[in-house]
């Protein structure tokens, strides 16, 4: 083995890595950038939930209580004086829970069940409020949630989050392969060349892989409920539509991304810095109520975050259209593969000309 053969073939690989300006940054910045929000985005506590106290409690145990509830950051507390106004509250998706202090003391907590780990941070809020009101000696009585099950399985909530993903992810690499591979083996030019206009491409793709999606979707929806027994408590037509359309909106940002891109090697390179943002941050793996302040206006800014939100409420809380979640998760979707669309069709264009 001749060893200054193998230093020059790794310095030469390693002056041409440099120069490649675009895979420097997916090999240095890439990693970094998985790392800071996988570090930002998951295993952090909820904060800002509200919840509805009813107060008919011992003034002191109730004060301390209270006060205990209200000073954390995990909890927003407003008050009411009606129960029925209180689980109207949970029921139309403005609290997570009520917290109903009874005259002998005991704390009975009804719950929107559909978030395992929302869930889970109120019960510990209201255990420590217990402990300082009373030194734990408070009973607590659990009743039964308004939303999901009594005892919440991780994969309720997990559900809905990775049908959302496959639907965004597979679309999008799908289409961007696809139409990478047409203009690198000079199919997209012949067909310009025959005076096809741009949108016309953009469409003829979009209903080619129309077919694939919709059985994408339909196998993906018999598998979640079907193989894991996943509930779907509103309408499964309404929950395929909201998945659908994610993928018509994703199969347009492949599109967009497929222009930029001149091999297949580049277009991966362009959709991984996409897809692992949208996994952590759209609520699929972990709430977006325990993102830091900062991040969730990001995470609401994605398609895929409203139409996880909206799967959710479909399947474990049976909402439908008349849903604000659901309304958003459609019209997002709608606005952002129409902006995709656009874009990329006048980006052809350019490229065209």
């Amino acid at each position: 083995m001749n060893l200054q053969r193998v230093y020059a073939i790794a310095a030469r690989k390693f002056a041409s890595l440099r120069r490649d300006k675009r895979m420097f940054g997916f090999i240095v910045l890439m990693p970094a950038l998985q790392i800071l929000l996988f570090g930002w985005a998951i295993g952090g506590t909820p904060t800002d939930l509200n919840v509805i106290i009813v107060d008919d409690g011992p003034a002191e145990q109730s004060a301390i209580f209270i006060g205990h509830v209200e000073g954390g950051d995990a909890l927003l507390v407003s008050f009411s004086d009606s129960m029925d106004d209180a689980n109207s509250s949970v029921v139309n998706g403005d609290a997570w829970a009520v917290l109903h202090l009874l005259p002998d003391g005991t704390i009975s907590v009804v719950l929107d069940n559909s978030n395992q780990q929302v869930t889970n941070t109120i019960l510990l809020e209201v255990r420590d409020a217990m402990q300082e009101a009373s030194g734990g000696q408070l009973p607590l009585h659990i009743a039964e949630p308004i939303y999901g099950d009594r005892d919440p399985s991780f994969i309720d909530f997990l559900a809905p989050g990775i049908m959302t993903l496959v639907c965004f992810m597979f679309s999008t690499i799908l289409t961007t392969m696809a139409f990478v591979g047409e203009r690198h083996d000079g199919t997209l030019d012949r067909v310009f060349a025959a005076g096809t206009q741009p949108s016309e491409v953009m469409l003829g793709h979009i209903g080619a892989f129309s077919g694939i999606l919709i059985g994408q979707v339909t196998v993906v929806i018999a598998i979640a409920t079907l193989g894991f027994d996943i509930p779907i408590n509103g309408s499964v037509l309404l929950l395929f539509a909201v998945c659908l359309l994610l993928g018509w909106a994703a199969m347009c940002l492949g599109l967009v991304i497929s222009s930029k891109a001149k091999s297949e090697f580049q277009a991966m390179q362009l959709n991984m810095p996409l897809l692992f943002p949208v996994l952590l941050l759209s609520g699929i793996l972990w709430p977006v109520e325990a993102l830091p302040g900062w991040l969730q206006p990001v995470s609401w800014a994605l398609p895929t975050t409203w139409t996880a939100e909206a799967c959710r409420s479909i399947m474990i809380r049976g909402w439908g259209l008349e849903s604000y979640s659901v309304q958003m998760a459609l019209l997002i979707n709608a606005i952002f593969g129409l902006l995709m669309l656009t874009i990329a069709s006048r980006t052809i264009r350019v490229r065209k000309s």
